[in-house]
């Protein structure tokens, strides 16, 4: 008799990583890359979001980022906040305006930190799971959507009771000054 087709089956749980990861990455990361990563696992905010992004739109005084809507994957204006340890990993590189990106190769700032960081192989999407994981453990399902510009139900499908809130307190004080 042919097994029930449960679909969920075929559904794999998100990876993520530790906080203790997420700290050794950052941290073997070339500076000039520090504030996308950052972003990546501390926003909410996607990739391509971060790439299209300007150092005007990123208010440190206000504590929040405003995306406008052209910018944005669902072309929806967006204000993340911005976190007290977020803040601290950009603030070093604040400028009034500009690409946050370097002209150097982001793929191989990636590579080499990750190599560095005994991060192999990398979970696909890492950051963003990861920054959703935590998000959803220390703030909720609700703040965490809003952040991450996802739905309640695809969070509650996807990053439920991932890590625990002890874990997302540890993620989320990660900064750029070892403690």
């Amino acid at each position: 008799m042919p097994d029930f087709n449960d679909p969920h089956a075929k559904a794999r749980q998100v990876e993520i990583l530790s906080p203790e990861q997420l700290t050794a990455f950052l941290y073997a990361m070339d500076r000039d890359f520090l504030p996308f990563f950052a972003l990546s696992a501390f926003s909410g905010l996607r990739r391509e979001e971060i790439i299209r992004l300007d150092w005007s739109e990123v208010k440190l005084d206000r504590n929040l980022i405003d995306l406008p809507f052209a910018k944005s994957k669902y072309r929806r204006w967006k204000l993340i906040e911005i976190s007290e340890n977020l803040k601290e990993w950009l603030s070093p590189f604040a400028r009034p305006e500009g690409s946050l990106m370097p002209r150097k190769k982001l793929q191989l700032a990636f590579e080499g930190a990750a190599r560095a960081a005994k991060i192999i192989p990398w979970p696909q999407n890492g950051l963003r799971h990861s920054f959703c994981s935590h998000a959803v453990a220390l703030r909720g399902f609700e703040w965490t959507a809003t952040q991450a510009d996802h739905s309640v139900a695809m969070l509650r499908r996807h990053y439920w009771e991932v890590v625990t809130k002890a874990e997302a307190e540890r993620y989320c004080a990660i900064s750029p000054s070892p403690s």
